[in-house]
Parts: structure tokens; C-alpha cells; sequence
């Protein structure tokens, strides 16, 4: 399956500029056009779920707000929208939960290479997912 639309709009909730720009770099190699925007904390994640992304990026660890969180109040408001789960020191359990908790995948900061080809199944899944609603 094709996605037809190039553009990706992208939510990123990030305590660091530097890390979420490597993402966009890393995504815009893989072919995207991005179009995104960095939150921080619990509102900001709150109020841009409501501009409804294409697919949402996590840092697992930030120092007001965590990926957990951040994963629970998207399965409330917008379960549709994939979530990926961005982090430089998940272990395999924490990633496990995440799963379990309905996160689409994770990727840590040391091989950022796999997020291009993660978003693409991640992007593929959810039209999947809206086509069977």
C-alpha cells in the first residue's frame, strides 16, 4: 500500500529542540516532507492533539512529563493516531509496556536510521485502521 500524501504532520513532544530537529532531519532523508510541531508539557500535548497529526512522536523521559502519560491521555482523546515512542535509554521492558499500552513502536536515539521506515508502517497501519472503521 501507497501512502498517497507526501506532507507529514507531525506532533513531537520533546524537553530537547536539538533531538526532535534530528528526527525531522532523519525523516525528511527517508523522503517526508514534514510539517511539525514541539511540545513540552501536559497542555501543550493536550491542545495540539487537538490539530490533529498524522502521527505523534514521544520522548520517553522528560522532566514534567513522560511518555507513559503522554500515551494514556492519547489513547483517551485519539487512539487512531499512531505513537511512537523516542527515547535515548528505554530499556526492552519499559518498551514492552508501552506496547502493550497501545504505543505503535519506539525507537531509540542511537539508531534514529529506523524511524523513517517506522513511521512508514506506522502511517500504513493507521489507514488500515480508519479504512475498517
Amino acid at each position: 500500500m501507497k501512502i498517497k500524501k507526501k506532507t507529514l504532520h507531525l506532533l513531537i513532544l520533546e524537553d530537547n529542540p536539538a533531538d526532535a530537529e534530528l528526527a525531522v532531519r532523519e525523516l525528511e532523508k527517508e523522503g517526508f516532507v514534514v510539517k511539525w510541531s514541539l511540545v513540552e508539557t501536559e497542555k501543550a500535548f493536550r491542545e495540539a492533539l487537538n490539530q490533529r497529526p498524522e502521527v505523534i512522536l514521544v520522548d520517553y523521559s522528560l522532566p514534567s512529563f513522560d511518555g507513559l502519560s503522554a500515551l494514556k491521555i492519547r489513547q483517551k482523546i485519539a487512539p487512531e493516531i499512531p505513537l511512537v515512542i523516542l527515547s535515548g535509554s528505554i530499556g526492552e521492558e519499559i518498551a514492552v509496556e508501552c506496547m502493550k499500552l497501545g504505543a505503535t513502536d519506539y525507537v531509540l536515539k542511537d539508531k534514529l536510521f529506523r524511524l523513517g521506515p517506522v513511521i512508514k508502517r506506522a502511517l500504513e497501519e493507521a489507514q488500515v485502521y480508519r479504512e475498517r472503521k
